[in-house]
């Protein structure tokens, strides 16, 4: 790096630091609360954003336990049927699809 380029640089990080201090020290002078008071939003906040995740979490449980539950009562009617036309049409020696054909060579 060259001298030139480094006083730069120098003059850049100095510049920054500044203003991360100045920064610093208007946050401090016009923060609304004390760090404890602060502190204690910030708790009461989660615990606020924890509760309503879980009830969200319970209510979308209870809807897919009463989806997965109509849905399994379908299946169980659907299986149920084609067990029925399955028995019928083999009790009168009728089946479902035609035995396949044997190519003799």
């Amino acid at each position: 790096m060259k001298p030139n380029q480094r006083a730069q640089w120098g003059k850049t990080a100095g510049i920054f630091a500044l203003g991360a201090a100045a920064g610093s020290a208007i946050a401090l002078l016009y923060a609304p609360a004390s760090g404890r008071t602060t502190r204690k939003k910030i708790g009461m906040k989660f615990n606020s954003l924890k509760r309503s995740t879980t009830q969200q979490v319970l209510r979308a449980k209870k809807v897919l336990a009463r989806k997965a539950g109509t849905l399994q009562r379908a299946a169980t009617e659907k299986l149920e049927d084609t067990r029925e036309w399955l028995v019928e049409r083999m009790s009168n020696g009728k089946h479902p699809h035609p035995a396949p054909r044997r190519v003799h060579s």
